[in-house]
């Protein structure tokens, strides 16, 4: 069984080299392909001090997006299982890795998704009130092969996505608490916008949802339909 680890990064020059660190020495990664989604800062500088056979560089020159920078990343691989990290993290260490590959590798069919350590209420209610928009998640590659045909995979959707499929698809998917682990806010990475810059992504992540939502509506308005004629 081959797991590939995917990890996009746009300007995070003073965490990718630690994140990568762990992800290079995780003995359950078999290999690690980093994409530089156009980078304005110092990232690829920092990505090419780790040197190792297991890293592989995807350096696009323009920023076109985390969800099409994935897709391409995903192109260059065949392993059995995809394991997604963000390169904002602080405190990672293998053992979350194993934590969220579990699932998967006891041979389920199943989404396995790290959360990021809050406090202990908040923790609770991520887990079972808030979306899921973690970007630390494990899948198998066939499972991400037919949800990235969604449309909305083009737009910045692609953790909605992954989330709508398999739930119409009943794949259970797995929360797992990631202790210790924080990351850099874009509010900290952007003292002047950051905080705009994150309200507009959570309202379009919202948006997603909810166009996901209608979508599933009408498919199951459709069906019922498609019953009651053939009856």
């Amino acid at each position: 069984m081959k797991i590939s680890a995917i990890m996009p990064v746009y300007n995070e020059e003073k965490t990718v080299k630690n994140v990568l660190k762990v992800l290079n020495k995780s003995k359950e990664l078999n290999e690690v392909i980093v994409v530089n989604d156009g980078s304005t800062d110092n990232s690829l500088k920092e990505k090419k001090k780790i040197k190792s056979k297991k890293i592989k560089i995807l350096n696009l020159k323009k920023n076109i997006g985390k969800s099409e920078a994935v897709k391409k990343a995903v192109k260059k691989t065949k392993s059995d299982i995809l394991f997604f990290c963000d390169a904002d993290l602080l405190n990672l260490k293998k053992e979350h890795i194993s934590q969220i590959l579990e699932p998967l590798k006891k041979g389920e069919n199943a989404m396995s998704a790290g959360l990021r350590d809050r406090t202990f209420l908040l923790n609770k209610i991520q887990q079972h009130l808030m979306p899921l928009i973690t970007g630390e998640r494990a899948i198998k590659y066939k499972v991400f092969k037919k949800a990235m045909k969604h449309e909305l995979m083009k737009e910045y959707g692609m953790e909605a996505v992954l989330n709508d499929y398999c739930k119409r698809n009943n794949i259970p998917i797995h929360k797992r608490v990631m202790k210790g682990v924080k990351h850099v806010s874009k509010v900290k990475k952007n003292k002047k916008n950051g905080l705009i810059l994150l309200i507009k992504e959570m309202l379009q992540v919202f948006k997603f949802m909810n166009k996901l939502r209608k979508e599933r509506k009408e498919e199951l308005k459709r069906e019922k339909t498609k019953k009651i004629t053939n009856q």
